[in-house]
C-alpha cells in the first residue's frame, strides 16, 4: 500500500468487517475476548474513540501544519471501555461506523500534499518502528494495523476467519 488512495481505501474496509456485527445479540456484545480482558462492545467503541481522536484532534492539526499529538494511551483506552459499559452493542455499533465514515470522508477531502508532508507525532520526527517519517498516511497505516488486530481478537471469539 503505497498509494494514499488505496491506505484510505483500505482503512475504509474496516466498516464492511463492522457491519459483519450487525444485529449481534447484546449477549455477544458483551463477551470478553479473554479473561479480564475487553469485550466486543468495548473494542469496537475504543477503534471509534482513536477514529474520533484522529477525525478532531490529528487531521485538523496536519491541515493547519502543526504536530499531530496522541493522549497517553493507557487513559485514553480506559474512557473508552468505561463508556462502553453505558451503552448498548447497537449503540456501539451505530457510534463506531458514523465516526469511521466521517473520517474517511474527511481523508478523502483532503489534498495529497497534506496526506504526505512530514510531520511530528508527540515531538517525533520518524517512526521509532521503521524510521520511517511520520505523515498523516503513515498514521493511517498504523491504524490499519491496530484495527486488524482488534478485528483478529473479535473474530476469534465469533468464532470466524480473518
Amino acid at each position: 500500500m503505497t498509494k494514499t488512495s488505496d491506505v484510505i481505501d483500505e482503512f475504509a474496509s474496516y466498516i464492511d468487517w463492522l457491519n459483519t456485527l450487525s444485529g449481534l445479540d447484546e449477549s455477544i456484545w458483551e463477551k470478553s475476548i479473554a479473561t479480564d480482558k475487553w469485550s466486543i462492545k468495548a473494542i469496537v467503541l475504543h477503534i471509534a474513540h482513536w477514529d474520533n481522536h484522529l477525525l478532531n484532534v490529528i487531521v485538523p492539526a496536519v491541515k493547519t501544519g502543526e504536530a499531530m499529538i496522541f493522549p497517553e494511551f493507557d487513559s485514553f483506552n480506559a474512557r473508552a471501555t468505561q463508556k462502553a459499559k453505558r451503552l448498548s452493542g447497537e449503540n456501539v455499533f451505530q457510534l463506531a461506523k458514523t465516526s469511521r465514515s466521517l473520517l474517511i470522508e474527511t481523508l478523502r477531502s483532503l489534498r495529497q500534499e497534506t496526506l504526505t508532508s512530514h510531520t511530528m507525532a508527540n515531538g517525533t520526527t520518524h517512526s521509532p518502528h521503521d524510521g520511517v517519517p511520520y505523515t498523516l498516511a503513515y498514521i493511517v497505516t498504523e491504524f490499519i494495523e491496530h484495527d486488524r488486530h482488534h478485528q483478529q481478537q473479535v473474530d476469534s471469539i465469533l468464532g470466524k476467519t480473518s
